[in-house]
């Protein structure tokens, strides 16, 4: 590929082959003879374009070409140092690589002035053959080449290629900040942690005012599992920069991923508790300066890993949702204001909004993707936001599905007029709590309805969330109690999945590192859902059935905990215990298909994990926890009427666990159930008529109480079912 002829300096030109071959000769001459002779022309290309030529007339230019170099070679000491070579006929997608590489193009007298029109190459730098042997224009051009190689480099399928580059640039430029966090990306990326760290060190030596740099310092040191070195450093950072407010919430609220043991989870939220008071004891907004940073502070943070401590978090929640809502309110005032529901006449459908994040392929939003598929278009008009970067086939599916669709990333204002422009009567976040600018913007009233589903199934604390939509089937008794917002248990599990197809199996066991004799249980959360209070159960699974095999996926639970919690009946977890990163999508179901039983995780239970399961009709165990969140395979196994494999305690779940290895016949018979039930849960437009209706409802009520009720006895009043 004509890539890898490029050096660390390329330089183009541009001949006009239609004209006399002594003209080019002349050209090719003058340039060869400059560059042959250059003293850094061991680090240069010499590229020339014949882009244009017809396979005949390559042939024709190379030997011109071959021969200008052989007569200068006669002619005088050539170095064969120098790289030169014809582009050849390029790609549109080739051309935009190998131009963003060159440093310059060389004018030369017999020059196509319609290709290079044509090949918008006038932001390509010229440098005239007088100047190529300065000095300076050699130092220039080798920094802007170790730049553009990096950069290229770090979004190829080979980022550490881009390691060297990004050194080379810093050990002469040490104080670019971006070029530190470049190649610390890099480093992190490619499972270099540790140098990630010590590069952020290296920069912030060399630019200690750059608070960019202690910000992802303090994130690295957090994800590489340092924590606590993590919050002493975030502290220190804090006194460094008193008025950063980005500092004070990671000094107050940053909490680990993962625990090593139990007591440590109420050690941290006890840290996390007098933190959050704190800061909302310091926070000062007497200036629009003052708001503004409290503004960006509040825009870099979520509470995500609180909820995975399995506690009630609605006090906190709210405490800090009622702090997100102040700051809000300072700095936007113009939409903090009651919105009244549009008179909806006979001809006038109400509009619903979905915004997120994560309008793409993520777990959190697919779960509610027929919500928008099976909407009665025309009594409902569906607007959808999507604020996240990310463009893929679960988008395309989301703006097929909508009256309009937007997508807005890095710009919260634009998408907050957009939302008023649009006039809706109900906006829906699908989650909140993931994303930090979602959660601001959910912090305001930019619609008279506005309601959070359980993509991220914690409340919000929001004062700005009407309605929280649920599932009648995984909500506990005193489910209310678990929010700030008015509780809808919609019927059934509240949902419809969109249809999985799965595929023949196409590997073996072996291929994924599993015995073909073993059986094979599969867990398959991430990390942090993973608590240490429940890593006994699969170490006395393993201790009943010797022949077990244990496949975690994302690398999942914690492997030194998995050691010491085998270690204690006397046994090796490497022997029963395989890991396995992210799997293409057709590898996954086969996996599924592969294995025996799903083990559901405690506390957190699996929400599309479970459908996948299911769709493959693999026996699920489960324990239904306290809160929503811990009973969503509760609520699918009950929504199909497979409610054997569901425990009531963990001692339960091992013996349903065990029975499944060793009772084929009731592990068969599970399977067949799962196969006979399982279009209750995949493509059934009732979900939608469920939704619609309490929307219906919700509007009716509001427009008759003119305010926004609250407490239990409203979600009493509206009846879906």
């Amino acid at each position: 590929m004509l890539i890898n002829e490029l050096r660390d300096i390329n330089f183009i030109i541009f001949p006009d082959w239609s004209n006399l071959e002594t003209a080019i000769t002349e050209d090719l001459t003058n340039v060869l003879r400059t560059l042959f002779t250059h003293p850094a022309r061991q680090d240069i290309t010499l590229l020339i374009d014949s882009q244009s030529l017809s396979d005949e007339l390559q042939d024709n230019a190379n030997s011109l070409l071959f021969e200008t170099a052989l007569k200068l070679s006669l002619e005088e000491t050539v170095s064969e140092d120098l790289n030169v070579g014809l582009t050849g006929q390029l790609t549109t997608q080739e051309w935009s690589v190998i131009k963003s590489l060159i440093n310059f193009r060389i004018p030369i007298n017999n020059e196509d002035h319609h290709i290079i029109q044509q090949l918008k190459v006038a932001e390509v730098p010229i440098c005239d053959l007088s100047e190529i042997e300065k000095q300076t224009v050699y130092e220039a051009a080798r920094l802007e080449s170790w730049q553009r190689w990096g950069d290229y480099f770090a979004d190829s399928e080979s980022p550490e290629n881009a390691i060297p580059y990004y050194s080379k640039y810093l050990s002469l430029c040490p104080q670019q900040i971006d070029y530190y966090l470049k190649l610390s990306n890099v480093l992190w990326k490619t499972g270099q942690m540790q140098a990630a760290i010590e590069t952020l060190q290296n920069g912030i030596s060399h630019c200690p005012q750059a608070e960019e740099l202690y910000f992802w310092l303090i994130i690295r040191l957090k994800q590489s599992q340092k924590y606590l070195e993590a919050r002493n450093f975030a502290q220190q950072v804090m006194e460094k920069f008193p008025e950063n407010y980005i500092f004070k919430m990671l000094s107050h609220l940053m909490l680990p991923e993962i625990y090593h043991t139990s007591q440590e989870i109420d050690t941290y939220r006890a840290w996390f508790e007098h933190g959050l008071e704190k800061l909302i004891q310091e926070i000062t907004m007497n200036s629009p300066d003052e708001q503004k940073k409290a503004l960006i502070g509040i825009g870099h943070h979520t509470n995500f890993f609180l909820a995975y401590q399995a506690k009630n978090d609605v006090v906190l929640q709210q405490q800090y949702g009622r702090l997100v809502h102040q700051i809000m309110a300072a700095n936007y005032p113009q939409w903090n204001q009651a919105r009244p529901i549009s008179a909806i006449s006979n001809n006038q459908r109400i509009r619903i909004g979905y915004l997120s994040y994560f309008l793409c392929g993520w777990s959190g939003t697919a779960l509610f993707l027929n919500w928008l598929k099976y909407a009665d278009t025309q009594n409902f008009e569906i607007y959808s936001y999507h604020i996240g970067h990310q463009i893929d086939a679960a988008t395309q599916l989301f703006q097929s599905y909508s009256t309009k669709f937007y997508h807005l990333p890095n710009n919260l204002e634009q998408v907050c007029q957009q939302v008023i422009d649009d006039n809706l009567d109900v906006l829906i976040f699908p989650e909140l709590g993931m994303d930090a600018t979602t959660l601001c913007i959910a912090g305001l009233r930019l619609a008279p309805i506005q309601c959070m589903a359980w993509g991220q199934p914690v409340t919000s604390g929001l004062p700005t969330i009407d309605y929280f939509l649920s599932s009648e089937l995984m909500e506990p008794v005193n489910g209310q109690y678990h929010y700030t917002e008015n509780l809808v248990r919609l019927p059934g599990v509240g949902i419809s999945y969109p249809a999985i197809k799965v595929n023949s199996v196409r590997h073996n066991r072996l291929f994924f590192g599993l015995r073909e004799d073993a059986i094979v249980y599969i867990s398959s959360q991430a990390a942090y859902k993973y608590l240490p209070q429940h890593d006994y159960i699969y170490a006395e699974i393993a201790r009943q059935v010797p022949n077990a095999q244990f496949m975690f996926l994302r690398s999942g639970i914690s492997q030194e905990r998995l050691k010491q919690a085998f270690a204690a009946v006397g046994l090796d977890s490497l022997d029963y215990c395989v890991f396995s990163p992210v799997l293409p999508r057709g590898d996954y179901f086969d996996l599924l298909s592969l294995a025996d039983i799903y083990l559901d995780t405690f506390e957190w239970a699996g929400g599309n994990t479970t459908l996948d399961a299911i769709a493959c009709h693999l026996p699920i165990v489960t324990c239904p926890g306290e809160f929503m969140r811990g009973r969503h395979s509760y609520g699918f196994l009950q929504a199909i009427g497979v409610t054997e494999t569901i425990a009531d305690d963990a001692s339960q779940y091992i013996k349903i666990a065990v029975r499944l290895a060793v009772d084929i016949d009731w592990r068969y018979s599970v399977r067949e159930a799962l196969k006979l039930s399982i279009n209750v849960l995949f493509d059934n437009p009732t979900a939608t008529q469920n939704l619609e209706a309490f929307i219906k409802q919700a509007i009716a009520l509001r427009k008759n109480e003119k305010l926004y009720p609250q407490g239990d006895e409203v979600s009493r009043r509206f009846q879906c079912s």
